[in-house]
């Protein structure tokens, strides 16, 4: 639900009639406009309304200047606001509806049905309408009182809003706006009880009993008071776990979100938007297209916000602009977060193949932005999907249409002359100049004319307008600056309005000096926003970095520390200049350089406390990672590529990636070619492991890992032998450390628990030579996983300790996942029902840096466990069918067929013995069903026993017609069953 108001007033004043925003003459009317809002339908006294326009400097005629003023507003005002003078002054008229301060507080007010749904409406309605500060354009002692009303309203109103959220089971964003209010209101006792309960629900006790214990220290240090008495209460039923836990994977908390909008005024778009939202009711594939910087991705964005509440799985984002031609299925298999690539050798199409599976069941909108860069790549990409995916629509931004199948072209034209010359002065103002109080109209206009409406253009010249002053702007544009140096190279049919901004970046690029140009040209070299160190470790001087970002050309994001970044058109502008540079190739293997630096302090980082900064420093910098390692695939030291890769192979097995198993994949491709799938036995001799390295060996272990994952495990004991062999022929043996722990995985899943014990121990011991705590805290949780599989529960302790040992050592978040899920699961197969809070723990934990696979193996077991012991069977029906969904967006065909056996368990308890016989047929068949050994073993021998007695010679055609089913068709058989809450007898 969506408010729109003809005043605005919670954030920068914005007026508007039936056809869109008003543009305000001067900053007095506007002043003006705001000081009658503050006390709307009263009157307000003329010597008030002089001080709040005026300020300290008091016109000479103070009575003609204020009436001058309010005729000039009053013709200029919409339908619904009437300004009108009284013996006191004058008074704002309007429906309490037509303003947004208002309104508000309306909202709020009738949020208090009994209904959580309809509440939660209205409270997002009454949030949506903030924008910033209310009443900004002024600053007066008068004002303030309301402002403080309208801010606590603020607060309360996000307290409820995250209560609502709660209520309605959206346990994951309760949990994310709960969180923003702590931050806000670190002592605010109703918003830490908020989000205390937010993450109980969510199965993240720990973590809310650390926000009271954060709570409870800041009171003592700042206050020296205690928490109150309902939070005290609240702490303890935690502690005795007496709140409620919501037993979902994370993937079904959390209702999607709508993609962030720009805090940026949006003007003149207002029918383009209309447009392309009625449009995606009618076309599955939507394509703006228009020149560069006429503001496509804007518009896109803000449509897809508006419409993410017709999508169940809401919007998917990948913008292709930082990225080439081979990086377009993996973008996307990133934001799905999807793990299963292509084995190496494998057909390239087979990622695309996954995309289209997982999404053929997702309700979902795909926004793709910047497609000009790699058309003849994302257009099979669009068919697959619209052919393949039917609940899945497709808006894409590009220069020039896709032309495929379905394609609904919508053309994004410049701005009018009225919002163009809105959005200039609205930037003109932000950047602070003189002129922002009463610019000039015309010359407005007639930058606005020379620029053709462009709004990127605009953003450019509003930056230089600061310095230049408008006419001074419009001088540099009329005497032809930018002709000299236009880019060339484009469409020689592009639209003048599309060479406008080309000339205009060109422009400014010809008012820099040598060293501004130079440090221009040489950010180019970068794929997104990096640190001022980074750029002076690949640049060289980086001290015109300043004058880059007051222009403009370089955009600063705000973070700790600040990184320095371009829009891609600007970009790509320096990237022409480098292309004629021949210092460019020493440019670019600096750029390498520094990228397997930071490779290397990223695997560092992981080894220890700050483990989450260096995987959010991985990800931050992932775009120019993987610039980096395209280069050094084609020219760069091979040492370099190695290091390199280490992150990426460690990530794409914790965090089920599979646009990082690609980047794996493609290191392997150059470094160790593999020229045959070896013998049987799975051992590889010969010229099969060329490259003796020991990194090489260490990347191949962990690509065994990402085959286990996806069910393939002869592949995943042919790849974790040749690390064997490679790690032999470089000398140190202990390089084959992840190779034996992948092979005890694999080895694990088939049954042999001997074997797999025996490799586990070969990997923590050479992982203890090589002083490498992250595989000695893998090879220690298998090893007591394992003991505990085999019933020798005193061993597993054991190691269960020693685990403990090195966790509490080295302290990284890899480590304490790894502790609760090994405590949970040991104690699962034990039966204590304390598992339960461990399992939880590893949840939370894993789930700080998105470690997608130990979250994942967790939540499995804690689900799996309680489908066994639920009084009702089919209670756990729709748990499980999420979680088949959660292993089979990941693609982890291993883990998908273990939670398929919970499935056939829970099935034979409710009696439905054909749907479990079918289900035993294709469990048995499967290439990618792993070996039953042990406990598993014997649940389901009691269900075919089980099956077998009820249906008697009914059973062998079931599981014979089970045994033809593939694995996609086995899985959707099991989903179709999971939303079935009985079946007719057998």
């Amino acid at each position: 639900m969506t408010t729109v108001t003809a005043l605005g007033v919670l954030g920068p004043l914005v007026l508007r009639d039936a056809d869109g925003p008003v543009r305000l003459g001067s900053g007095r009317q506007r002043r003006l406009l705001a000081a009658l809002a503050a006390h709307l339908n009263r009157p307000v006294d003329a010597v008030l309304l002089l001080e709040l326009v005026w300020g300290g400097e008091v016109p000479l005629d103070p009575a003609g200047a204020l009436q001058t003023t309010v005729a000039r507003l009053r013709r200029m005002l919409p339908a619904g606001l009437r300004l009108v003078t009284t013996p006191e002054g004058y008074r704002l008229d309007a429906d309490r509806a037509a303003v947004d301060a208002t309104a508000f507080a309306d909202h709020l007010a009738t949020a208090t049905t009994t209904d959580s749904q309809v509440r939660l409406d209205r409270l997002a309605a009454a949030l949506a309408l903030w924008r910033g500060r209310p009443f900004c354009e002024l600053d007066h002692p008068s004002l303030e009182p309301e402002l403080a009303r309208l801010d606590a309203l603020r607060t309360t109103a996000a307290e409820q809003h995250a209560e609502a959220l709660l209520a309605c089971s959206r346990v994951g964003e309760a949990v994310v706006a709960a969180e923003g209010l702590v931050a806000d209101a670190p002592l605010r006792e109703s918003a830490v009880e908020v989000v205390m309960r937010a993450l109980v629900a969510a199965g993240r006790q720990v973590e809310a009993l650390a926000a009271f214990a954060r709570l409870r220290g800041r009171l003592a240090d700042e206050l020296g008071l205690d928490p109150g008495p309902r939070l005290r209460a609240l702490e303890q039923q935690i502690l005795r776990q007496e709140v409620a836990v919501t037993l979902v994977p994370a993937r079904a908390q959390a209702v999607p979100r709508p993609p962030p909008v720009p805090l940026s005024s949006f003007v003149g778009r207002d029918a383009d938007l209309d447009r392309v939202v009625a449009q995606l009711t009618r076309s599955r594939v939507v394509t703006l297209c228009g020149p560069g910087g006429v503001g496509k991705t804007r518009l896109a964005t803000h449509a897809a916000a508006a419409v993410a509440d017709r999508y169940a799985d809401g919007v998917t984002v990948v913008a292709f602009g930082d990225g080439n031609a081979a990086d377009v299925a993996p973008l996307l298999a990133a934001a799905l977060r999807l793990t299963d690539a292509p084995v190496v050798g494998a057909p390239a199409p087979r990622l695309v193949d996954r995309i289209v599976e997982v999404l053929a069941v997702s309700r979902r909108l795909l926004l793709l932005d910047n497609c000009e860069h790699v058309p003849d790549e994302v257009a099979p990409l669009v068919e697959a999907v619209s052919t393949g995916a039917p609940g899945v629509d497709v808006l894409l931004t590009s220069r020039e249409p896709l032309r495929v199948d379905g394609e609904h072209v919508l053309s994004v034209a410049p701005l009018p002359r009225a919002p163009a010359g809105l959005l200039l002065v609205d930037r003109i103002r932000t950047g602070g100049s003189a002129e922002q109080a009463d610019p000039d109209d015309a010359l407005v206009a007639e930058v606005c004319r020379r620029l053709d409406g462009l709004p990127l253009a605009l953003e450019l010249a509003a930056a230089r307008a600061v310095s230049l002053g408008l006419q001074g702007l419009l001088d540099a544009l009329q005497d032809g600056a930018a002709g000299p140096l236009a880019l060339h190279g484009g469409r020689r049919g592009a639209a003048t309005r599309h060479r406008s901004l080309r000339d205009l970046v060109a422009w400014s690029y010809g008012l820099l000096d040598d060293g501004q140009r130079a440090l221009f040209a040489r950010l180019a070299v970068f794929a997104g926003p990096v640190e001022r160190d980074a750029i002076v470790a690949v640049c060289g001087d980086a001290s015109a970095l300043p004058d880059l970002v007051e222009r403009s050309l370089v955009v600063r994001v705000e973070e700790a520390p600040a990184r320095f970044g371009m829009l891609e058109t600007l970009r790509a502008f320096g990237r022409s200049r480098l292309a004629t540079d021949p210092g460019a190739r020493d440019l670019r293997a600096r750029h390498a350089t520094w990228a397997a630096r930071l490779a290397d302090e990223v695997t560092a980082g992981r080894r220890g406390p700050a483990e989450a900064a260096a995987i959010r420093r991985f990800d931050a910098h992932l775009a120019d990672l993987r610039r980096a390692h395209a280069w050094l695939c084609a020219d760069g030291p091979v040492d370099e590529l190695l290091r390199l890769t280490v992150p990426f192979a460690e990530l794409a097995y914790l965090r089920c990636r599979a646009d990082l198993v690609l980047t794996l994949e493609r290191t392997l491709q150059e470094v160790a070619p593999a020229t045959a799938d070896g013998p049987a036995d799975g051992h590889v001799t010969g010229d099969a492991c060329r490259a003796a390295h020991p990194v090489v060996a260490r990347l191949l272990g962990y690509h065994a890992h990402t085959l286990w994952q996806r069910g393939d495990l002869d592949a995943a004991e042919r790849q974790a032998r040749r690390a064997m062999v490679v790690a032999a022929r470089a000398g140190d043996p202990t390089a084959a450390r992840d190779g034996h722990d992948a092979l005890a995985n694999t080895l694990s899943f088939r049954g042999d628990l001997e074997g797999a014990r025996r490799h586990a121990r070969i990997s923590r011991d050479l992982a203890r030579a090589a002083a490498d705590p992250d595989v000695e805290m893998t090879a220690l949780q298998d090893l007591a996983i394992q003991e505990a599989y085999a019933g020798n529960h005193a061993d597993s302790r054991r190691h269960e300790d020693a685990l403990a040992e090195v966790v509490g050592r080295i302290g990284s978040v890899n480590g304490r996942a790894l502790l609760a899920y090994a405590r949970g699961e040991c104690r699962a197969e034990r039966g204590d029902p304390d598992a339960a809070r461990h399992l939880h723990d590893a949840i939370a934990v894993a789930e700080e840096v998105d470690l997608w696979f130990h979250a994942g193996i967790a939540r499995h077991t804690l689900l799996t466990s309680a489908s066994r012991t639920a009084a009702d069977p089919a209670t756990a029906l729709s748990s499980l069918g999420r979680l088949l969904d959660y292993w089979h967006s990941f693609g982890a065909w291993t883990q998908l067929w273990i939670a398929m056996r919970a499935l056939i368990e829970t099935l034979s308890r409710l009696g439905r013995h054909r749907d479990a016989a079918v289900l035993l047929g294709a469990l048995g068949a499967s290439p990618r069903a792993t070996q039953v050994f042990g406990t598993d073993s014997a649940r389901v021998d009691a269900v075919e026993r089980a099956a077998r007695a009820a249906l008697g010679d009914g059973f062998a055609p079931l599981q014979a017609d089970g045994a033809t089913l593939d694995d996609a068709r086995a899985l959707d058989l099991a989903r179709r069953l999971t939303r079935q809450r009985s079946a007719e007898p057998g």
